[in-house]
Formats: C-alpha cells, sequence, structure tokens
C-alpha cells in the first residue's frame, strides 16, 4: 500500500544527499570516524555505532540528515540518533529553519515505524549559537531530562526567574509555539510537550574549519589506529561520506572502502589457548572411575535436597537404597574431590553438572532403581502446598502460620528436573529394560496428574515446565483431560490470582511448560489448541502472563517463538478460530502488522531440544505471514459489525490484498442491507480512520488521497438516515478528535461549532426542544448541543428552559443548561445575563444560573445584586474554578471563607501564587488552618497546590514559627520527599523542645507503666498517633542544632537529660531513647575532626545509653534505603570498612561502648558482602 512519507518533499538522491554541505558532511563523517574507532555516539547507551544513515528521508524519515544507530552487544536491542543539521541557526519564533526542524522533529517523535519513545532520540546539531540560545535552551532540555524532576516542577522552575535562567520561558515559548504549528495548530498539553523536550538534543559541533575542538578530539581517536597523519585519514573519511551522502547511503563496517577498514583494524593479541590453559587434572574427572559411581548417578537423579528436613533425607535415602547416615559417609568422600560435582552449601545438596554426569553414569542405573525413584518421585510431587489452606490475603506469611510443605523447594525440584532427564535422555540407562526409563518418566507424569484438583496443579505451578518435557504427549494429555473435567482446575486457580497485591499468578507455570513444548512442531498445534482453551476461560487479571499472551507470542510474524514451519502455524491459527472462534479472532488481530512490536520472548525448553539463537525472518516472510493473517481476519470477520469495526481500525496497518479485501466486503450489498444501528458502528468507525488521516496527511503513516476517497466513499453509503445518529459522533467526540484536516486550530474549532449549531437547528427543525432534549441526553457532551443552542436558539428556547431547567435535575439535563447558558453569554455578554426575566425564579434557580458563567467578578457583584442577603446560595453552589479567572481574586477569596469554602479558596491562592500575584497571607494561614476541619469536599484542593502554598510559607521569614507547626501537623501526610516538601518547622520544633518531642511518644506509644488497660481508640486518636509515628519515623534534625545550622551542647545535654526525665515517669524510656538514638545519625562532625560531634559520642557511650546505641545502629542500616544487589558485594564491603574505620576512630577517641555498636554494623555488612557473593556464586554454578 502506498503511503506518504513526510512533511518535506522527496527530492532525488544526489539533492537530499546535499553534496555541497561543508558542515553537514564533516558532522557526518565524525559519527562514521566514531564507529569505526569503536567510540559512542552522544545522547545514547554507550553501546558501539553499527551504522550511520545519510539523508534518511527516502526511508520515511524527517529529521533526514543522519541516523545514528547503536547496538547492544548482548541483546542485540537497538537505539537511534535522529541528527537534523544546521551551521548556523536561531531559536525564536521568527526563525524559519527552526520550525522546519521542529516539524520533522515532531512526525518523527509520533511516528512509531521509526522511533521508539524513551529509547530513541532526536538532535538538533549546529555550529555556534548565540549566549542566549546556548545558555537557556540547554538549560530547558537539560532540565526536562532530569528524571527527579516532575513535569510540574518542571514547568514552575522554568517559569520562576530567580531559579531558572532569565530567558528560559521565553525560550520555551518558542518551543510551544513552533509545536503547535507542527502539531496541526493544536497547542501541546504541558505532558506531551516535556516529553518531547526530554527526547530532544542540542549539540553543538564546531566542525568545518581546520581548527576546533571537536576536529581535534577526532584525530585523537583516529590516532589511537593511524599515528602519522590521522588528518589524511580523516580527509579520507570526509571524501567518503560526501560520496555516499549523494546516493543517500548507509554506511556500515561491512560496506566501507576496505583501505579504510584496514587502518581501523584492532591489532590481534594473541592469548595461551583455553585447552593449553587447563592442567589435565582439572579437566572434567571422568566420575564414572569414582569410588561411588552407583550413588553418585542416584545423587543425579534426586538432584538437590535440604539436608535439615528429615522428609528430605528419608526420600533421598529411599532412592538410594542406603541409610542417610551411609549415604553422608560416601558423599562426604566426594564433596572434597577436585571439581566435585557435589556441593553443600548452608545444609543445601546439589548435584551440578547433572546432564554431563548423566552421560557418564546414567549406564550404572538398574530397573529396580527406576522403581523406587518413581515412588519417591510420585510422592514428594504429589505433596500438596498447605498454603493454599489459607485465605489469598494471608498466602504470603504462610511461614509464620506454620503452613509449610513436607518436602523443601530444592528437593521438589531436584525431583522434576531427574524426572525430565530421565524422560528426555533415556537412552543413556543402556542397562535397564527397553523404554523402562521413558516409560518411568511417563508414568510419573500420569500418576500425578490423574484426577488432579486445582490445589496439586499450584501446587506443582513452578515445576511444570520440567514436568512437561519429561514426558511432552502424557503432560498435554493431562492438560486437556484437566481442561474437560468439572469442575476445571485451571478455573479456580485463575480465581486465586486476586488483585495483583496478596494474590498471585498459579498458571505462570503451566504456560511456561506450553510455550516450551510450543518450540517442538510435533506438538505445536495441539499447544494452541489448548492455549486457546486456556484463553478461552481466562476472566483477565493484573498479570501480565495470560494465555492469549503466550500464543501471541509463540506465532509472532517477525519472531515466532516455533521451530514449527509457517503451514502449521496456519493450520494452529485456522484450527483455534473453528474450535475457540473469540480467542482466534484476537490472536488474529495481535498477528497484523505493527500490533505487538515488542517481545521479551518465551519460555525455552531445558531438556529435549537446543533453539538456535541466529533464527532471522526475511522480509519476505515476513509478508507472507500477515498477509495470510490479514486476509483470514477479514474473511473470519465476515459480516459481524463488531468484527468489522475492529479492521477498520487497522484499516492503515493492512497489507494491500487484504485492503482490498476489506474494502470490498464493507461497499457488499450484505453490509448495505443491514439495519442502521448495525451500520452505524462501521460508518463511526469509518468517519473517524478519515479523519485521523485527513487531519495527519503529511505524517509518514497517512494514507495518500487516492485511498482515503475510495473508503470515505464507503462511508458515504453507510451514513445514517436518522439525524439523532447522523449528529451523535459533533456531540460526542472530543474537539481534537474531531478536526478533519491540518491546519490552525482556531479555525479548526470555528469549522467545528458552525457544524454544532447547523446540526442543531436541523435536529429543532424536525423534532422540536422536546426533541433536542432527548438528543442531548443521548450524547457524551450535552453541554455541547446547550453551548449551540444558545448561540442560535430563539426566545422561546428561554421560556421552555427557563427557570424550570434550573432546578437540580438529571446531570445531562444540567449540562445542557450549562451549555445554553455559556453559548448565549459567549454571543451576547453579560447584557443578555441582564435581560433575563427573573421575577418567577427562586433563590436557588438565580443562584444555579449565576454559577453557570465565568467564575469572575461580573459574576460575583450580580450575585451580591440579585440574591442580596440570600448570595450565600451562589458561594455555596459555584465550583469556584480559578484557572480562567481573569483579575484578582482577593473579593473572591474573602466570600469563599465567609460561606466555609476553605478548600475553594485554598485553589484561588495558589493560582495567586502561580501567577505571581501578591496576597494577603493571614488570610492564607487562616484557611490553611480552616481546611481540615470542614465539610467541604476534598475533590475541591489539589494536594500540590497546598504544598506549595506550605512551602512559600516556610520561606517567609515574617510568618510565626508556632502558626506553621499548627499546618505543618495539619497537613503532614503532604510533606514528604515524592512532593519535595518537608515539615521544617515541626523537625526543628522537636530539636529544641523536649517535651513537644515527649507527647509525640506518648501519642505513638503506650506506656509500659500499664497503668490504663488497652483499649480500642477512637479514630481521631489513631490518626493523631500516625501522625506522631510519622514525623518520629522521618525526623531528621537532631537534638541540639538550632535553625541557623550551629550546634549547641549545652543545649543538647539539656533536651537529653529532660527526655529521660519525663519518658522515664511516663514508661516510655525505651521507645523515647531508641528514637533519639536513630536521629543522631544525623549528628554533626566535631570541630576537632572526629566523625561525630564528642558531645553526641559521649551520649552514646554511655553504660545506661544501649537503647540509644540500638536506635542509632537501626538508624544507621535503614539510612541506606532502597538499592541494587551488586554480586561482588562491593558495596557492603565498602559500608563494613567505613563503619570499622569509625568504631577505630571512635574507641581512641574514647567512646569505647559506641564502638562496639560501631563494629557491630561493619560485621553486619562483611555477612550481607559474604550472603550475597556466595548466593551470586550459586546462581553461577546452576
Amino acid at each position: 500500500m502506498k503511503r506518504k512519507t513526510g512533511s518535506k518533499k522527496l527530492c532525488n538522491s544526489f539533492s537530499t544527499g546535499g553534496g555541497g554541505h561543508h558542515f553537514e558532511a564533516h558532522v557526518q563523517a565524525a559519527f562514521v570516524a566514531l564507529m569505526l574507532s569503536g567510540g559512542v555516539a552522544p545522547c545514547l547507551p554507550c553501546w558501539p555505532i553499527v551504522e550511520v544513515k545519510l539523508q534518511g528521508k527516502i526511508d520515511g524519515y524527517d529529521t533526514d540528515d543522519c541516523i545514528v544507530t547503536v547496538e547492544n552487544p548482548s541483546t542485540r536491542e537497538r537505539r537511534k540518533l535522529l541528527c537534523q543539521m544546521k551551521h548556523s541557526i536561531s531559536i525564536t519564533q521568527s526563525s524559519s529553519e527552526f520550525s522546519e526542524v521542529i516539524q520533522s522533529a515532531w512526525n518523527d517523535f509520533n511516528n512509531p515505524r521509526i522511533f521508539t519513545k524513551d529509547k530513541d532520540r532526536i538532535a538538533l546539531i549546529s555550529g555556534p549559537l548565540s549566549a542566549v540560545d546556548e545558555h537557556n535552551v540547554q538549560w530547558l532540555l537539560n532540565s526536562a531530562k532530569d528524571s527527579k524532576t516532575s513535569i510540574e516542577e518542571f514547568f514552575r522552575n522554568v517559569e520562576q526567574a530567580n531559579f531558572s535562567p532569565p530567558e528560559s520561558e521565553k525560550k520555551l515559548d518558542v518551543f510551544r509555539y513552533h509545536l503547535a504549528a507542527a502539531n496541526g495548530g493544536i497547542e501541546l498539553s504541558k505532558k506531551e510537550l516535556y516529553s518531547f523536550l526530554a527526547h530532544f538534543f542540542l549539540l553543538d559541533y564546531d566542525l568545518g574549519n581546520e581548527y576546533g575542538v571537536s576536529l581535534s578530539l577526532l584525530h585523537s581517536h583516529i590516532a589511537q589506529f593511524q599515528q602519522q597523519d590521522p588528518q589524511i585519514i580523516w580527509a579520507r573519511i570526509v571524501e567518503v561520506v560526501q560520496t555516499f551522502n549523494q546516493y543517500a547511503g548507509t554506511i556500515k563496517q561491512d560496506n566501507f572502502p576496505e583501505d579504510l577498514l584496514e587502518v581501523f583494524k584492532q591489532k590481534g593479541i594473541e592469548r595461551v589457548p583455553d585447552d593449553l590453559q587447563v592442567s589435565p587434572e582439572k579437566n572434567f574427572f571422568d566420575w564414572d572411575r569414582c569410588s561411588e559411581p552407583v550413588y553418585l548417578a542416584l545423587a543425579v537423579l534426586i538432584g538437590a535436597w535440604n539436608d535439615k528436613n528429615s522428609n528430605d533425607l528419608q526420600a533421598a535415602s529411599s532412592v538410594l537404597g542406603i541409610s542417610y547416615e551411609e549415604w553422608t559417609h560416601k558423599a562426604q568422600k566426594l564433596l572434597v574431590c577436585s571439581g566435585s560435582p557435589l556441593t553443600l552449601k548452608n545444609g543445601i545438596w546439589r548435584v551440578r553438572d547433572r546432564t554431563r554426569l548423566w552421560e557418564t553414569l546414567g549406564s550404572y542405573i538398574l530397573d529396580r532403581n527406576l522403581d523406587a525413584f518413581q515412588t519417591v518421585a510420585v510422592r514428594v510431587l504429589k505433596d500438596r502446598d498447605p498454603a493454599f489452606e489459607l485465605p489469598v490475603k494471608e498466602r504470603y506469611a504462610a511461614g509464620i502460620y506454620g503452613k509449610v510443605p513436607v518436602f523443601s523447594d530444592e528437593l521438589r525440584k531436584g525431583i522434576a528436573e531427574g524426572v525430565a532427564l530421565l524422560g528426555s535422555r533415556p537412552e543413556k540407562c543402556s542397562n535397564c529394560s527397553q523404554y523402562k526409563a521413558e516409560r518411568t518418566a511417563t508414568l510419573v507424569v500420569r500418576e500425578l496428574f490423574s484426577d488432579a484438583e486445582w490445589v496439586l496443579w499450584g501446587s506443582l505451578n513452578r515445576l511444570l515446565p520440567d514436568l512437561a518435557e519429561a514426558s511432552p504427549l502424557e503432560f498435554l494429555n493431562a492438560v486437556a483431560k484437566a481442561l474437560r473435567s468439572w469442575p476445571c482446575p485451571f478455573d479456580e486457580l485463575f480465581a486465586q490470582e486476586g488483585d495483583g497485591i496478596y494474590g498471585g499468578n498459579y498458571l505462570t507455570g503451566l504456560l511456561w511448560a506450553l510455550e516450551g513444548l510450543a518450540w517442538d512442531k510435533d506438538f505445536f498445534v495441539q499447544v494452541c489448541t489448548l492455549l486457546g482453551e486456556l484463553a478461552g476461560r481466562d476472566p483477565g487479571g493484573q498479570w501480565d502472563n495470560r494465555p492469549s499472551n503466550s500464543l501471541a507470542t509463540v506465532m509472532l510474524p517477525w519472531r515466532p517463538h516455533t521451530l514449527a514451519p509457517f503451514e502449521k502455524r496456519q493450520v494452529a491459527v485456522k484450527t483455534l478460530l473453528r474450535d475457540c472462534p473469540d480467542v482466534g479472532w484476537k490472536l488474529l488481530l495481535n498477528l497484523l502488522p505493527d500490533q505487538i512490536q515488542t517481545t521479551s520472548g518465551s519460555h525455552r525448553p531445558r531438556w529435549r531440544m537446543i533453539i538456535p539463537d541466529d533464527r532471522e525472518i526475511t522480509h519476505e516472510e515476513y509478508w507472507q505471514q500477515v498477509t495470510f493473517y490479514g486476509k483470514l481476519a477479514v474473511e473470519a470477520a465476515g459480516n459481524n459489525t463488531a468484527r468489522l469495526s475492529q479492521l477498520i481500525d487497522v484499516f492503515d496497518r493492512l497489507p494491500q490484498p487484504a485492503f482490498e479485501d476489506l474494502l470490498d466486503v464493507l461497499a457488499s450489498d450484505g453490509i448495505d442491507g443491514l439495519p442502521e444501528d448495525q451500520r452505524l458502528v462501521l460508518w463511526d468507525h469509518l468517519t473517524k480512520l478519515i479523519r485521523k488521516h485527513r487531519r495527519c496527511s503529511e505524517a509518514s503513516w497517512a494514507l495518500p488521497d487516492e485511498l482515503l476517497n475510495r473508503i470515505e466513499s464507503v462511508g458515504d453509503r453507510l451514513a445514517p438516515d436518522d439525524l439523532f445518529n447522523l449528529y451523535q459522533p459533533l456531540f460526542s467526540e472530543y474537539d481534537s478528535d474531531l478536526y478533519d484536516e491540518k491546519g490552525g486550530w482556531e479555525e479548526q474549532q470555528r469549522k467545528i461549532y458552525e457544524k454544532r449549531q447547523f446540526a442543531v437547528g436541523e435536529l429543532l427543525r424536525k423534532y422540536g426542544t422536546d426533541g433536542l432534549i432527548r438528543f442531548a441526553e443521548t450524547v457524551r457532551f450535552p453541554e455541547q448541543v446547550g453551548d449551540a443552542l444558545g448561540i442560535i436558539g430563539d426566545e422561546s428556547v428561554e421560556r421552555f428552559l427557563f427557570p424550570g431547567f434550573l432546578d437540580a435535575g438529571k446531570e445531562k439535563r444540567n449540562a445542557l443548561l450549562r451549555g445554553f447558558i455559556l453559548g448565549r453569554y459567549r454571543s451576547r455578554g453579560w447584557e443578555w445575563c441582564d435581560t433575563v426575566d427573573r421575577t418567577e425564579w427562586s433563590s436557588e434557580q438565580i443562584a444555579r444560573f449565576l454559577v453557570c458563567l465565568p467564575f469572575e467578578k461580573e459574576a460575583w457583584d450580580r450575585a451580591l445584586l440579585w440574591l442580596g442577603e440570600k448570595e450565600g446560595e451562589y458561594w455555596s453552589l459555584t465550583s469556584a474554578n480559578p484557572y480562567g479567572t481573569k483579575g484578582d481574586l482577593s473579593a473572591a477569596i474573602d466570600k469563599l471563607i465567609e460561606y466555609g469554602r476553605p478548600n475553594a479558596a485554598i485553589e484561588c491562592f495558589y493560582i495567586m501564587r502561580y501567577f505571581n500575584q501578591p496576597f494577603n497571607i493571614d488570610q492564607c494561614v487562616q484557611v490553611l488552618l480552616m481546611a481540615p476541619s470542614s465539610d467541604e469536599p476534598v475533590h475541591a484542593v489539589k494536594a500540590d497546590s497546598i504544598v506549595e502554598l506550605i512551602r512559600f510559607l516556610q520561606s517567609e521569614p515574617s510568618e510565626n514559627p508556632e502558626t506553621l507547626i499548627c499546618i505543618e501537623w495539619a497537613y503532614l501526610p503532604l510533606l514528604n520527599h515524592y512532593r519535595g516538601a518537608e515539615p521544617r518547622f515541626l523537625e526543628q520544633k522537636l530539636a529544641d523542645d523536649a517535651v513537644f518531642f515527649c507527647d509525640l511518644i506518648k501519642k505513638a506509644y503506650r506506656s509500659k507503666n500499664g497503668e490504663e488497660p488497652v483499649k480500642e481508640e477512637p479514630e481521631e486518636v489513631r490518626a493523631m498517633a500516625l501522625n506522631a509515628w510519622k514525623l518520629l519515623h522521618e525526623w531528621k534534625r537532631p537534638p541540639g542544632l538550632r535553625g541557623d545550622g550551629s550546634f549547641c551542647p549545652e543545649q543538647f545535654d539539656e533536651w537529653l537529660e529532660q527526655v529521660k526525665t519525663i519518658s522515664a515517669e511516663s514508661g516510655h524510656l525505651e521507645v523515647a531513647l531508641h528514637y533519639v538514638g536513630e536521629v543522631l545519625i544525623h549528628a554533626p562532625v566535631d570541630p576537632g575532626g572526629l566523625w561525630i560531634h564528642r558531645t553526641v559520642a559521649a551520649a552514646l557511650d554511655s553504660r545506661d545509653a544501649e537503647d540509644m546505641r540500638s536506635g542509632f545502629r537501626t538508624g544507621a542500616y535503614n539510612s541506606r534505603g532502597a538499592h541494587w544487589f551488586d554480586p561482588t558485594g562491593k558495596p557492603e564491603k565498602e559500608l563494613a570498612a567505613q563503619y570499622s574505620r569509625k568504631a577505630e576512630e571512635t574507641e581512641n577517641a574514647g567512646f569505647p561502648w559506641f564502638a562496639v555498636t560501631l563494629r557491630e554494623l561493619a560485621g553486619e555488612y562483611e555477612r550481607e558482602a559474604a550472603s550475597i557473593i556466595a548466593d551470586a556464586q550459586l546462581r553461577e554454578s546452576e
């Protein structure tokens, strides 16, 4: 299907190549030099550059001067940098060059075919910029890329002149202006603008002349390979790039001139061959010549067990055929052998290299050994997990409730793998009866799943992939039988998933098992059928592991996760359409082009087959598949309007043959003959598709006019005759979705208003006002009906609506009325409001009339004039939305306070603060203190508005600290690091006032004196206790630390003694001192050089300060927060060394007891490091 390619015209190769553009060619050559020399590209991960595409317009890019692609050597993931180059450019509203850059960047940014958001990047590369552009624009773009900055904070930072560069707000307006033009005249939302800026880079290159930093760095890169005359090599690279440029070529390592590749060839480093480095005695030991080969072979079948679990020992002994004590004696000899396959770590025995050992030792297994193993395997694996006896929300704590499985997880996993080993390599049991090994694996699987209920399936969840490979046909038969049984065990397992917080996905193992078997062409169709049946039963849930996702992953046209040929995949899809039509239909949609663009892969078999890593799907193979799926989808849709609607939504993604088939179906007599209510849905989807492509006609993905005209002619045939249906979309879609061509948004908006007014006029003429009201009750946005009616309706409409509709009624009628009043106001102004006859209206009706008008002074004045002493009815009903209000809000705030609307007043204060308007600070304090006890709905105020006002008050030096303490206490849950705010004055009071600290301890914790019986506290008391706990938990300002940052030892000592006295009397001494110890991790350094102030160290060293030292240890350990685990244990080792050093310093300073605590911390981190390293080594060995 022919598609348009973007906003700039596609010229011939030489023209777009720009052979004479000196600067452009040098920048392109710079990327090529980096690719050849092993350098990295700016703005992208530090991965090797694999290709540099020149003049990408021919491939659909609008930002087309250069596309640099890098690739992760491990995962083969690719990312791109789209580059537009301008040797000289100014970033202003009047700059046509910058407008062109932004237009191209915006087109590519919104084209998922060529640009992946959050991964790819767009760069404007220029020569020297003006100082204003360089400083302000770079600051703006860097701020947008700051991961710690939220969208709102970014815009707030830009607009605060004392924080941001002076011209940054103007430069943001430049981006906003050009992006709106690029977006068809529609201004971007804050989220869209922020996202674009986060992906957009401005790079300075001083190339194109004889001198410059960039050129010298490039020469340095080249000199690593060619020390003599790197400038000559550079000139040669530029020459080659210019040649490629003329033909819009793509430069890779394999198509670059050989003489240049030879220059950058890495000098070979010869190493000692691996087979010479390993001494003969370290090669894999021939374990069939060890002293106990029979028992080692049996241990291979067992795999792993817990030496501390008596049931594990009994099971292992049964397989081994000897007592466990006897086995231990034999195992100890094997354990100390060099390169022993046996390991013992923390009581867990494991056998390594099981597959390799099985190749050597399998012949030692006899029939009786397999009989014993079969008996034990069934007994161990049939053990139900007792966690299923608990409710879903309590299973995470099964161990606490004593619901522990009889056998260890290690033994169960080891046995399941042993069965898989037996079933996948039966020929190694050469001394067993024919088929004995294979039959043993089959019988284990058969006996396990014979009449298995949901608890057993759930208990075996993690082991199912191994059991499936043990005996694939037996396993598939078991799944099929379970699906036919009643009740079906999988229905109950789906139900166990819960809400995704406490529940678990107990079908992941089954899905992985089926995915693993799907790789085999012999099982493929059967697996797909079973996945289809499971998908048909799936009620949906919070987890991504779903049968339908497994199906789509297995069959992905661009990356099929199966070795089954395409003919088999065709059979599978057709079978699903026949047996599970809804599942098959959903799968077909997922297999169409661009529907699934990423995959994390499927489960791979471990035991039966090796999957090649270099499987590539050719362009021809891919389009063969999607064409088949597209045509099959049209065929499967038939005249089903729901399915046809889904295909219309992907009309522009269908391969050409499927596109033509769908167009023929939609134009057929069968569709024409459908009732209007069925044709309506098709017409609606077609008109949306047409509007979308007309609106974005210059986007590369847009359908050309020729195809759109054909689709439009079909849509016209399906257009409804009923005006209710015909005009429904005009009043049920967002305005931006109704734009049908590229252009200024003002012009588009005007056309939509005109269309709505025409539609309302038609409806009025045909159905009258009553009919129009009925129509408004059927649309999504009845206020738009009212708006158009307010503009075109005559006085008879007013008489129909007023005053009856002003009484509280149905929401859609209320919305219609609001729209009507605003429409009248927009077209006739406040003068119309004054002419409306209100003589028969009640005060409530007048108030409801006024609240439909803009929230501004004209409305407030009329509320007083028209309602007099009843104006409170207006102030109680108004939404008080200040965001569009012109002028001062102070008068409105006065009224909102007077009539008990503090939350609405807070929003008004926030708007005034946002626009740097002066306001009454005392009044702001008043509403913040009023709001928590107000009956006004809390949705009337945003949490961010409150936080911003509190931050402002905290910065006001004149504000009373005690007042701010009250405010911070009232809004303490909001003052957390996520919103960039903290209870500064409360923390300082904690540091200054021991009585206040002790009061909080009393609020949060019960006394140990036991004076009062424990009782259920009222909700407000519990809320206060939670507030106290949060404040104490987050407290970071230690006692003795003054507001100016200085530390007063005398104040610290006095505070601590007072806390001890008060808390000892109240029965809170232990918990109080624990919290004191926690906050002391923030104590300042000593003026004499000790890492902690000596006064604090002395307090922590006191013989009776064990609780404080315990708190310090807890605070220090928790201060690390969330962190990544390094398998080398390096961070933990560094922390251990740090605390060891501090302990030594502390002890030498004369504080031995405190030093003991620090050494305990060091020891804790040393043990953590050792544990992390051991776990990493164990995972690596497995």
